[in-house]
């Protein structure tokens, strides 16, 4: 495989596009290794929300990595008074088996460790090289999260080029022994593809799994049905088919379109998207884990009671406290729309965050009275 060492040219500095009312995800700052799109993520996973999605269109001729990526980052963090938690890379996988993929994540988390802000991963690959970095994971908060979209046998389908399932819960365990807070991403979890495998014995599967995800070391599960292209699920209809007509025909019947959420695709219809969340949330429950749907439910029809936002750990913005240091905010959730709705004095003394879409990032800038304290 060809891999491309190119610059980034402009800032990262952005959150999740979700607006609205049913954002669930809490305020972050998204750091993506590499461009979005097919050619920048050996994984290939067939379900990919990236490599479909217009802006991930790409004719590259191999794998591109932004080289100066630390520099970047670092730039960007020196004219903040706020620094959200980040998230490390959300269009292709950070933890790849491609070394010069590996070397400019650990660049950026050396960054991100030697400034004491928050951050996470979210992989399908090894992490272990992380423990290579001085100081990680630093003194802000972090958490590994790992995906495992089901047994092996589910694997093989929608991820096959991807780590197998073994390796996967070895990746958990290497966080938990730490120890350092690691989850479970079940995402997503397709009904009828499991029916195709499992028969009537699908949902004991799906105890299983969890109870491998506990025994290694996870505390939360954040899961989901899947929200498809047309693309995507015309490819999961046909693979199907060769397996299951009947199954086939039930997934296209049972992902209809659905605009009800923060974005739309093809989704489980609803009434059935909350029976799997609630039996799942039980069954997560039942291993010590807590529980959350990504995006497709509100949080009072399917998460654990409790949780500051779906990905349970604490991740908070971080406060500018030196020239080059960064120190956590208390009583911060970074999911401000939720936690400091109707502040006038919120923990972070920014009440324009508290809104249910993307931040802007002026208002995280320094203002005069840090510049006065800690320089230009």
């Amino acid at each position: 495989m060809r891999v491309l060492l190119i610059p980034r040219r402009s800032p990262t500095l952005h959150d999740f596009p979700y607006r609205g009312p049913g954002r669930k995800c809490y305020h972050k700052w998204i750091v993506n290794v590499t461009p979005p799109g097919r050619p920048h993520c050996i994984h290939a996973c067939l379900y990919c929300y990236a490599r479909d999605a217009i802006y991930s269109r790409s004719h590259a001729p191999g794998m591109e990595v932004y080289a100066n990526l630390g520099e970047i980052v670092e730039g960007e963090l020196s004219g903040l008074e706020l620094c959200p938690p980040v998230s490390l890379s959300n269009v292709t996988d950070p933890c790849q088996d491609v070394p010069e993929l590996r070397k400019v994540v650990k660049e950026v988390v050396g960054v991100l460790v030697r400034w004491g802000v928050s951050f996470h991963l979210i992989t399908k690959g090894d992490p272990s090289f992380l423990g290579e970095v001085e100081g990680f994971p630093g003194k802000g908060h972090f958490f590994l999260a790992v995906t495992i979209e089901g047994p092996p046998e589910v694997l093989e389908i929608l991820s096959p080029a991807a780590p197998p399932y073994s390796s996967r819960l070895q990746a958990i365990s290497w966080a938990a022994s730490r120890p350092l807070p690691v989850m479970v991403r079940m995402d997503p979890v397709i009904p009828p593809l499991w029916k195709v495998l499992y028969g009537g014995d699908w949902e004991r599967r799906l105890l299983r799994v969890l109870e491998d995800c506990a025994r290694a070391g996870a505390k939360h599960v954040v899961s989901s049905t899947g929200r498809f292209t047309a693309a995507t699920r015309d490819e999961l209809v046909k693979r199907l088919a060769a397996l299951s007509p009947s199954q086939a025909a039930a997934l296209r019947e049972d992902y209809p379109y659905d605009r009800s959420q923060t974005s739309c695709g093809y989704m489980l219809k609803r009434e059935e998207r909350v029976a799997f969340h609630r039996f799942a949330r039980k069954a997560a429950q039942k291993w010590g884990m807590t529980y959350a749907a990504c995006q497709e439910l509100p949080a009072e029809e399917a998460d654990t009671t409790g949780l500051p936002h779906c990905e349970a750990f604490p991740m908070p913005f971080s406060r500018r406290t030196g020239p080059e240091e960064f120190s956590p905010i208390e009583g911060c959730t970074a999911n401000c729309h939720v936690s400091c709705a109707g502040l006038t004095s919120p923990p972070c003394g920014r009440p324009e965050l508290a809104r249910a879409q993307p931040f802007s990032p002026s208002v995280l800038k320094k203002r005069d009275r840090t510049r006065k304290l800690f320089g230009d």
